[in-house]
Order: C-alpha cells, then structure tokens, then sequence
C-alpha cells in the first residue's frame, strides 16, 4: 500500500510538520522578545551530501554561524540553524532592540542566536515527533563559525539531509536562516515510515 503514495503527499505532510514547528518557535520567540516575529518555510527539499554542499556554498561560504542540536532515537543524526554572517548580527540585533537593549554585550548576542537556534531546532523536531510519533533525545547544543560540524556527520555514515530555508520576519528585519536535518539512513526510513503510516491514517 506505501508504494501507491506518493513523493508530493510525503513532503505535504512533512511541509505540515514543519510548519508546525515554525510556529510554535515564533510564539516562543515572540513571547521572548515581546515583538511580533513571523517564520515561514517557502523551500523544504531532501537531498543527498554532494547537494547539501551545494545548497549551502551560496548562504555560507567561508563565515556563518550555526547552531547544532544532535539527537538520538528512532531518528538519529543532527540538526543545525545556519545563518550567514550578516543575517545572524540582523537578527539577534532585532530581537536584542525588541527586549530593550540597544548595545547587547558579544556574550549576549552569542547566547541570543543559541537561544533561537534551541527554540527552533526543538520545535520543527518536536513538531515531527508529536505528528509522527518519532520522538528523539536531545544532546547538547554547540555553535561553530562554519559548517563544519554538520558536515562531519553527514560525512561519518550514509546519511539524508532534510534542508529546509526559513524566513524570519522581525519587525523591519527580513532575516533568512537554513535548517538542516541530517539524518542516517534508517533514521530518513523511519520518517518516512511514519510519514506513510500517517496518510494512510488520514485517508482511512
């Protein structure tokens, strides 16, 4: 029965779990900052590493920053905000201004963009495990000034990458930020398992 869905009804349902996530990540963050900050996903593809490297050449060349979420569970792998250098300073800049700090210490900026890093990994992840049913354990989060990381992972096994680009609408900021999830094999499998088992429930 799985082989007759097909691949536009996987990435709708997986576009709604995103979406989802983004959601509750701008909630959070307005609650925040106490301004009005929209998230929106125009573009989700999967894709393989070479791809990957590709995507992210354009937006993060030689400097970015990112935010790493490793995870553990039926999906198995890492996740990671990345943001070019100049949008990550617009950003946290807008939500800094939005709490009343003009002047916000370096420290202080850091642990902004690793606080929005945390509430929108763990929301588009949470969102696909409350919709799904494939809840995951979080590891510690890192930041790098590159790209690294993620692709270290992606390099170590057979993986699948989930690349989603965000937009972030904050006041008079128009910021955009890539999430990537990259997955191991078996992980993308049990997505897209579940991702199945979920049209099939919807459809009856």
């Amino acid at each position: 029965m799985t082989a007759a869905i097909s691949l536009e009804a996987r990435m709708d349902l997986l576009s709604e779990c995103v979406n989802i996530g983004l959601g509750r990540a701008a909630e959070a963050l307005n609650r925040m900052c106490d301004s009005h900050v929209k998230l929106s996903a125009p573009e989700i593809r999967i894709m393989s590493r070479p791809t990957l490297t590709a995507a992210t050449a354009g937006r993060c060349p030689s400097l970015c920053e990112g935010v790493f979420l490793p995870f553990v569970g039926p999906m198995m792998g890492m996740t990671a905000l990345a943001f070019a250098y100049g949008d990550a300073a617009k950003l946290t800049s807008g939500l800094t201004a939005a709490m009343g700090i003009d002047d916000p210490s370096e420290a202080m900026r850091d642990d902004t963009l690793r606080e929005v890093g945390n509430v929108i990994l763990v929301g588009v992840l949470g969102a696909m495990g409350t919709v799904l049913g494939l809840h995951v354990v979080y590891q510690p989060l890192t930041t790098a000034k590159s790209l690294d990381p993620l692709l270290a992972v992606a390099d170590a096994c057979n993986t699948v990458t989930l690349y989603v680009r965000a937009h972030f609408a904050l006041e008079r900021f128009q910021v955009t930020g890539d999430i990537m999830v990259v997955l191991a094999q078996e992980g993308f499998d049990a997505l897209m398992a579940a991702i199945d088992a979920k049209i099939l429930e919807i459809n009856g």
